[in-house]
C-alpha cells in the first residue's frame, strides 16, 4: 500500500486471524532525525497534540541543510519513503480495529508504536476509538446484552446500528444532575435568561444513550455537546479524572456538572434549539435526514465527536440541512467450514447519481432501515436471487 500517502488496511481470513496495518507513503523521518532538522515552527507543529483524527504531525525542515533531507531507504519503494517494515501492523486472534485515530490502540492489549510521523501515542484517544474498543471488548466477554460471546453477523449488525454514545455513557448522567441543579431552571446566555426545566426531564429519559432515528433527547445533547466541546480535544473539556496514558480508554471521565463550561453550553444548546424552532424532544429523524429525488430519508448515526461508530454528519445544501457525510460501503463477511464466504453489505449513498435510476436511493432506504444487500458468490447463489435479471444478446 505504499502507492497511497494513507488508508487503514484491515482484513481477516478464514483461520480467524485478524491483520490492522497502517502501511502507508511516508515520509521517512525518524523522531531523531525530525528533532535535529525542524525549524522552530517545526518543533511547534511537529511536538504539539494532534487535533485532526488519524492526521499525523506537520514537519517543517530546515531546508538550507542537506542532512535534512528524507534519506533514502532500499526497502522502500521509492526514494526518501519509510521502509515498510517500521510501519506499525498487528495481527491478532481477538480483534483488531481503527475509528480513524493513530494505529497505537489498534489492539489495546498490544499498544504499536511508531515514529511520530505516523501519528501520536501515549495520547488521548477520540471518544470513537474508546467506543470501537469497548464494543469488541463487551461482545467477546459476553457482557453487552446480546446472546453468547464472540462475533457473528446478527450481533455485528445491531452493534454497528445500535448508535450507541460513548459521550452520552460519560456525560448524561452529570448533565441531567447539572440541569436539575440549576437555580429556578435558568441559565444566562449571552444576556438573556433560558429556561432549561423542560430539557431536564428529556434527557432523563433518554436512557439508551442512542442516536437511532426514533431516539428522543438526542438532539438536544449532540447540539450540547458541540457547543461544550468547541473543536478542542476531548481532554480539555471539565472532567473530574484527567487522561491517563496507562488506561487509555476509560480516560478521561467523569464530567465535572458544577462547571461553569457545562452549564453554559446547555444553556446555549436549548437557546439554538429553540430559536430554530425544532423541539426539545424532537426525534431524531426530524431533523437528520438525506434528500434523494424529492424524498426525505432518515439517517441514523451522528458525528464522530460523540463517540458513535456510524458517523454522519449534516451540512447545508442548496440552502437546506441534509446529510453531507458518513458512513459509506458496510460490509460484513463470516467464513464457514465448507463453501463461500458468507456476506451481506450496503452501500449508504447508493449505487447510482442518476435521480431516474432505481438503485439512486434503495441502499440509502435499506442503511435507514438498518438492512444489508447479500452478496452472492457462487453460480447457484445468484441464480437464487430474487433481483436477478438476464438479458440475452444475439
Amino acid at each position: 500500500t505504499q502507492g497511497v500517502p494513507f488508508f487503514n488496511t484491515i482484513a481477516a481470513d478464514r483461520k480467524g486471524k485478524a491483520l490492522y496495518a497502517d502501511i502507508q507513503a511516508t515520509a521517512n523521518i525518524t523522531d531523531a532525525h525530525a528533532q535535529s532538522c525542524l525549524t522552530m515552527t517545526g518543533q511547534l507543529l511537529f511536538n504539539q497534540p494532534l487535533r485532526l483524527p488519524n492526521v499525523p504531525p506537520i514537519s517543517i525542515f530546515d531546508g538550507k541543510r542537506s542532512a535534512c533531507d528524507w534519506p533514502d531507504d532500499p526497502n522502500a519503494v521509492a526514494p526518501g519513503l519509510l521502509d515498510p517494515r517500521k510501519q506499525p501492523r498487528l495481527i491478532r486472534d481477538d480483534f483488531v480495529g481503527n475509528a480513524n485515530d493513530s494505529a497505537w490502540l489498534a489492539n489495546p492489549d498490544q499498544p504499536l508504536t511508531f515514529p511520530r510521523v505516523m501519528g501520536d501515542a501515549q495520547a488521548p484517544r477520540s471518544l470513537r476509538t474508546q467506543e470501537l474498543i469497548l464494543t469488541a471488548r463487551k461482545r467477546i466477554d459476553g457482557t453487552d446484552g446480546l446472546p453468547g460471546r464472540g462475533f457473528t453477523p446478527d450481533t455485528m449488525g445491531k452493534l454497528l446500528f445500535a448508535d450507541n454514545s460513548r459521550a452520552a455513557d460519560l456525560a448524561l448522567d452529570a448533565t441531567v444532575a447539572m440541569c436539575k441543579s440549576v437555580p429556578f431552571g435558568l441559565i444566562l446566555v449571552d444576556g438573556t435568561l433560558v429556561n432549561v426545566s423542560e430539557a431536564c426531564p428529556i434527557l432523563a429519559a433518554w436512557k439508551s444513550h442512542d442516536y437511532t432515528s426514533d431516539s428522543r433527547g438526542s438532539l438536544l445533547f449532540a447540539n450540547y455537546w458541540a457547543s461544550l466541546q468547541g473543536g478542542q480535544g476531548i481532554e480539555k473539556l471539565p472532567w473530574r479524572v484527567p487522561f491517563d496514558p496507562k488506561d487509555p480508554v476509560h480516560t478521561p471521565n467523569s464530567l465535572d456538572s458544577g462547571s461553569s463550561a457545562v452549564r453554559d453550553a446547555f444553556g446555549r444548546a436549548v437557546l439554538a434549539m429553540r430559536k430554530a424552532g425544532i423541539p426539545l424532544n424532537a426525534p431524531l429523524s426530524d431533523v437528520q435526514k438525506v434528500t434523494r429525488g424529492g424524498e426525505q430519508i432518515p439517517i441514523h448515526g451522528m458525528i464522530g465527536g460523540l463517540g458513535v461508530l456510524n458517523v454522519i454528519t449534516m451540512g447545508q445544501v442548496d440552502g437546506k440541512t441534509d446529510v453531507v457525510f458518513g458512513s459509506s460501503f458496510i460490509q460484513q463477511v463470516r467464513f464457514t467450514a465448507e463453501g463461500p464466504p458468507q456476506a451481506r453489505s450496503v452501500l449508504a449513498y447508493s449505487q447510482s447519481a442518476d435521480p431516474n435510476s432505481p438503485h439512486h436511493a434503495d441502499q440509502t432506504r435499506l442503511f435507514s432501515a438498518g438492512q444489508w444487500v447479500t452478496e452472492r458468490f457462487t453460480e447457484e447463489q445468484i441464480a437464487a436471487s430474487p433481483a436477478l435479471v438476464v438479458k440475452v444478446l444475439d
